[in-house]
């Protein structure tokens, strides 16, 4: 069992250190004796050291662990050798722990030499868990160490008066008293048991808890207290330039600490932000508030020891991360970078300090959401949704802003850098949201408006934020970020062809050189700046550069001419644009309950990903919805080879990322770099070696199952699914991979590699490899044919004798010995029945040298000889690209036609090019994500040669309106991706985007009312609706008065009419009725339903049955008061409603009839006189008390506006 500490109220600790330095709950240690403990001892305490006072025995002499040895004080034997702790093994289920004894930290790194036994621990898992097993002994101490066991929890002390901390009872040293025991009688028990331990005190019996936190040394250091705490620079967090990734660490502080632990706050002093696995030897250890992290995160305990200390073994840092990444922490992965050899080497040659004399240990990578890479540590997830890091850069212009944007998942390296104007709603970056929700943001401190901070509060506010300070911006400007880009991958700036098409675009043309930025691309650069400053902060930039592919990003409503000339051509507007809001409405993407969820049939991660693109922009290319369209239509034609297909893809793992992974495994950039990874001393590196071949070889197998599809797809009809699956020689896209497959099948033996993770190449596979073993035969014909010349000499048979640096003896028989002279060193000689004698010459120990020379040589070129062939396969990205894109898409085919073959009903709907007036002809339809079994169809017009192209929708609430739009505009999507979709049929012209504005919603965090969301999302429809756009609006008005809503909506209503775009307008406004119901630009639509007891003064008699069809005409009441029944309101509620709507609907009707009336009738004198007789029944009316007797004077008032109508001339 784990205890957790620091868990903060809400059960999940905030994803900062300095909540768990300043919020942990405090509860004291034991005090120290000052007669026992030294000033030096209490100094170590505070500092954060592992102190253990010993006290004087009072009758059995209990066994003491040792003080661990100073760097200075190594010439103080130590008999015993090193103390020994506790660690935990993490299993890979939690009810199998395990925990072992291993060297503390060590501070000259001398725990780190591994043996051959413990080589062969967890070599071939991956789940952390590692073998108990008894330590063999050694020459200096014979004595086997101890069996590994579990820890018990020591007693800790403080140097203040409080209470002492409750002690964790050990429960393991004998078994307590059964269940049906007293609480009190089991304490006693405890408390026996306990006292036999020489580390027993006092134990409070006066609680059941015994698990209580204590309070470690981290947490009362004052640089760490919330009124003291600093960043490097001084700064405190209130301060505007305050960096919370750094801490202010006192120097009189660290000079205070060993070596080791010094090293520790230094670089966690860089990196606050961060949680530390601090690699000792095999293990990656986390200290001080980092243990916690550990302990509540990761379900650690504490390991014995005076400060905060916890920790697991190197094979498990791939499911440790991953854990505390997902929960939304940063990870920095610290490796040790030489050996002991090497530390004492280095101190050899300087002169050191005692902080030296430790071996050296750097931060590898950093690690969070946005900048995930799948190293030889990290294996590729399940998870297809991509991760994207975003930087955005704003200029603000008063009513709008500028955006410059940037962002790239870090797993495949393609970078989207782009610029665009936006409006007062952010209408464009909120789309780019919506396509591409970021995991991580970067942005300037102080540097966005109130309107995208509010954003970043609402859309963005469950995601990392970094804010760059001021410094590190300026290291980000567009003219650093080109100059940075040119010096280290573009050598030879000056030559424009090594720069991609999309960043030579964004450079000036007067600059030959390439280092000014265009002026219309200044934010974008300066947001690729903040990106590449980012991934270098986190040690990638050596990793992701190399392998980056940029694209341009375009708004989806952006239009070609404002493209840059060298890329317009690849910006046709081709794509239907769906919006943030259109997005959320119609519930596209998401993954549950959405259009993504329904059609995703697809069996590879990057098949989902580009369904995932295609349903974000449909396409408006008349020819490629064609195309898919009759591709499908084959597919389902062919079941048995759509199911084989399917059967083929299902297994493939993410192409994608392993091309990326095995570029990142290839790229010798890393050791030119530099990079702190090409010294890192990694003790399961044969292990990680087996991976990299064993994820190696399953790519290769892939790619050869992907060689059927040419000859699965022989006789394919279809246009596009011959390019998908033909090989280029034949027409076709797909490219011819024999060729490559058979250079890396026969280049290695792939059982050997397997098995020892090492590449063993064939002839002819690598130049220096070759040489290399050329030299070593060279020298094996040299060593036999001086062997023979010495069999000659002696005159008998002569052997070599030896191994490694003593290869090469001679061994000559004792009786020729004789023929030995001075050139020849005897190093030894056999007895026994055969005796001999060994002897060195010369020439041989030339042999001995020059082979261990080619040897060393050799196992250099074996060293990189993996990194060599994965170069290779990079060398051909375009051709496994083109592969994968290939396979990509006839996945997605290969779903939408599995989408189909499941349907009830299903058509494939005939599209107009957009040239021609809009309409749609639906028959019949089917909402995608709703049950076709319990759903009734619908059919509708919009646009024909009989009904108006915008329809204006009534109906009872209930009634399926909301239902009805959000299916048209679903098929419409559906239809444009080329699916097949579920109607008896469908016709209907090009949509260059879709428009919403669907239910009732404010957003509280930004300010705004319901009223005031309706009226943003229907001004953007406004602004930028086509005559070949959809639009969507439910229910516009309801958020205001009754009047000011009508109003508003009839306005609306007017101005899309005379844009002639397809539209379904819901209203509960039968007031619009009456404006437009003779309007021919209108057609009326409502829900249809069937009512009985309709005229019953009890309005909780009637009944309303929805019939769920779309139906001409318009629907006279929106019958709110069955709604009312079915919500469970009181009935006597119901019915004082009923009496107010009446007396509300005759009084509104009267004075809108008399208006018009009076204004159209020639008998004038007549129609006044109707008026004033209608106003003198209105009040009447009203005064009624008697439900029968006012609704006698109602129908009255009916009679007298019927005569009022008549006397329109």
């Amino acid at each position: 069992m784990s205890k957790k500490l620091n868990t903060s109220a809400g059960g999940t600790p905030k994803n900062t250190l300095f909540n768990y330095f300043t919020k942990s709950p405090a509860v004291d240690k034991k005090k120290l004796t000052p007669s026992i403990a030294s000033e030096a001892q209490k100094e170590n305490l505070q500092n954060g050291k592992e102190v253990l006072i010993k006290k004087e025995p009072e009758s059995k002499p209990a066994a003491k662990r040792k003080l661990p040895i100073a760097d200075e004080d190594s010439d103080i034997e130590e008999n015993n050798g090193k103390r020994k702790r506790k660690r935990i093994v993490v299993p890979e289920s939690e009810s199998e722990e395990e925990e072992e004894e291993e060297d503390d930290f060590s501070e000259d790194g001398s725990d780190y030499q591994p043996d051959e036994k413990e080589a062969t621990i967890s070599e071939d898992s991956d789940s952390g868990e590692e073998e108990k097993e008894e330590d063999s002994e050694t020459e200096e101490d014979p004595t086997p160490k101890k069996q590994r066991k579990k820890p018990s929890q020591k007693t800790i002390n403080n140097n203040n008066n409080e209470e002492p901390a409750l002690k964790k009872v050990k429960l393991e040293q004998e078994p307590v008293l059964a269940a049906g025991g007293t609480l009190l009688e089991k304490l006693q028990h405890l408390q026996s048991n306990a006292k036999k331990d020489a580390a027993y005190d006092d134990i409070v019996t006066t609680t059941t808890n015994y698990d209580e936190p204590v309070v470690w040394p981290h947490q009362k250091l004052e640089f760490l207290q919330p009124d003291k705490i600093k960043d490097k620079a001084g700064r405190r967090p209130d301060h505007p330039d305050y960096d919370k990734s750094t801490l202010h660490v006192p120097e009189k502080f660290l000079n205070s600490l060993s070596p080791g632990v010094r090293q520790w706050w230094v670089l966690k002093s860089d990196n606050f932000d961060c949680v530390l696995f601090f690699k000792v030897g095999k293990f990656y250890e986390m200290y001080h508030g980092d243990a916690d992290v550990g302990v509540n995160e990761l379900g650690f305990t504490y390991m014995r020891g005076e400060f905060a200390h916890s920790g697991f073994p190197e094979i498990s840092f791939d499911k440790m991360s991953s854990i505390l990444i997902d929960r939304g922490y940063k990870v920095a992965r610290v490796e040790q970078t030489e050996t002991p050899d090497m530390m004492t080497e280095r101190c050899k040659r300087i002169k050191p300090t005692k902080f030296d004399k430790v071996v050296a240990r750097e931060i590898c990578q950093i690690t969070d959401r946005g900048t995930q890479v799948f190293g030889s540590q990290c294996a590729i997830g399940p998870n297809h949704q991509p991760n994207y890091m975003l930087a955005l850069v704003e200029h603000d212009e008063g009513s709008s802003s500028k955006y410059g944007v940037c962002f790239i998942d870090t797993s495949i390296g393609d970078f989207h850098v782009g610029e665009f104007d936006d409006d007062k709603s952010c209408s464009r970056l909120l789309t780019l949201l919506s396509h591409h929700m970021p995991v991580l943001l970067l942005h300037e401190k102080s540097a966005l408006s109130l309107r995208t901070q509010q954003i970043l509060r609402t859309v963005l506010g469950g995601i990392l934020k970094e804010q760059l300070p001021s410094s590190g911006a300026q290291l980000c400007s567009a003219e650093k970020t080109l100059k940075l880009l040119a010096e280290r991958y573009y050598a030879g700036s000056g030559n424009e062809d090594n720069w991609p098409l999309v960043l030579r675009s964004m450079q000036s043309d007067t600059d030959h050189l390439g280092l000014t930025p265009a002026e219309p691309y200044k934010l974008a650069l300066k947001a690729l700046g903040q990106c590449i400053h980012y991934i270098a902060k986190c040690k990638l930039e050596p990793k992701v550069l190399p392998m980056a592919r940029y694209q341009l990003y375009v708004p989806p409503d952006e239009q070609e001419e404002n493209a840059p000339a060298a890329v317009a051509s690849k910006l046709r507007r081709s794509h239907m644009v769906l919006d943030a809001t259109t997005l959320s409405n119609l519930r596209i993407i998401g993954e549950e309950h959405s259009l993504m969820s329904e059609l995703d049939h697809c069996c590879t991660k990057f098949g989902k990903r580009l369904l995932h693109h295609w349903l974000c922009a449909p396409s408006c290319d008349l020819a490629v919805i064609r195309e898919r369209q009759q591709a499908i239509g084959e597919l389902l034609s062919r079941p048995d080879e759509l199911q084989q297909l399917r059967a083929l893809l299902a297994p493939m793992p993410d192409f994608e990322r392993h091309l990326a992974q095995i570029h990142l495994f290839g790229n010798k950039r890393i050791s030119q770099a530099d990079h702190p990874d090409s010294r890192a001393i990694l003790f399961e590196e044969k292990l990680y070696n087996k991976q990299k071949l064993r994820s190696f070889m399953s790519i290769l197998k892939g790619f050869e199952t992907m060689t059927q599809l040419p000859a699965m797809f022989e006789h394919a009809e279809t246009a596009l699914l011959k390019r998908l699956t033909q090989l280029q020689a034949n027409g076709g896209s797909f490219p011819d991979l024999s060729k490559q497959l058979e250079f890396f099948e026969h280049a290695f033996d792939h059982e050997a590699a397997d098995k020892t993770g090492v590449v063993a190449p064939q002839s002819g596979i690598d130049a220096d490899y070759d040489e290399v073993q050329e030299r070593i035969a060279e020298i094996e014909r040299r060593l036999k044919t001086y062997l023979s010349e010495q069999e000659r000499h002696f005159g008998c048979r002569v052997v070599y004798f030896g191994s490694d640096k003593k290869r090469y003896q001679l061994e000559v028989p004792e009786s020729h010995a004789h023929k030995a002279n001075k050139s020849y060193a005897l190093e030894g000689q056999v007895k026994g029945k055969k005796p001999a004698r060994r002897y060195t010459t010369a020439e041989s120990k030339a042999l001995l040298k020059d082979m261990q020379q080619a040897e060393d040589a050799r196992n250099a070129v074996l060293k990189d000889l993996a990194r060599r062939l994965f170069e290779k396969f990079s060398n051909h990205y375009e051709q496994w690209k083109q592969c994968i894109d290939c396979v990509s898409t006839l996945d997605v085919l290969a779903a939408l036609a599995d989408y189909a073959r499941q349907q009830l009903v299903i058509c494939v709907p005939e599209l107009d090019s957009a040239q021609s007036q809009p309409f749609i002809e639906l028959e019949e339809g089917y909402h995608p994500c709703v049950n076709a079994s319990t759903y009734i169809p619908n059919g509708m017009q919009l646009g024909t040669a009989s009904e108006a192209p915008l329809s204006l929708l009534t109906g009872p609430n209930m009634g399926g309106k909301s239902t009805l739009m959000r299916q048209v505009g679903l098929l419409v999507i559906m239809a444009q991706i080329g699916a097949h979709i579920p109607a008896v049929s469908c016709r209907f012209s090009l949509v260059d985007r879709i428009f919403t504005r669907l239910g009732a919603q404010d957003d509280i965090l930004a300010g705004h009312s319901t009223f005031l969301v309706e009226l943003n999302e229907t001004s953007l429809i406004l602004k930028h609706a086509t005559t070949h756009s959809l639009v969507l609006l439910d229910e516009l008005g309801r958020g205001t008065a009754t009047y000011d809503g009508t109003a508003i909506a009839a306005s609306v209503v007017n101005f899309l009419a005379n844009l002639k775009c397809r539209t379904l307008f819901s209203t509960h406004y039968h007031n619009l009725i009456d404006f437009f119901h003779m309007d021919k630009r209108i057609t009326l639509g409502h829900m249809a339903c069937m009512v009985e007891n309709e005229d019953n003064a009890d309005p909780t008699q009637e009944t309303v049955t929805f019939l769920y069809k779309y139906t001409a005409g318009a629907c006279p009441k929106s019958y709110g008061f069955n709604a009312a029944k079915l919500a469970g309101m009181p009935q006597g509620i119901i019915k004082r409603a009923y009496e107010v709507s009446l007396w509300h609907l005759y009084k509104h009707l009267c004075c809108v009839l008399i208006f018009v009336c009076v204004l159209q009738l020639s008998k004038k004198v007549e129609a006044i006189a109707l008026q004033r007789k209608i106003t003198s029944k209105i009040v009447a009316a009203a005064g009624g008390v008697d439900v029968d007797v006012k609704q006698m004077k109602l129908n009255n008032l009916k009679e007298l506006l019927q005569q009022l109508k008549l006397c329109h001339a």
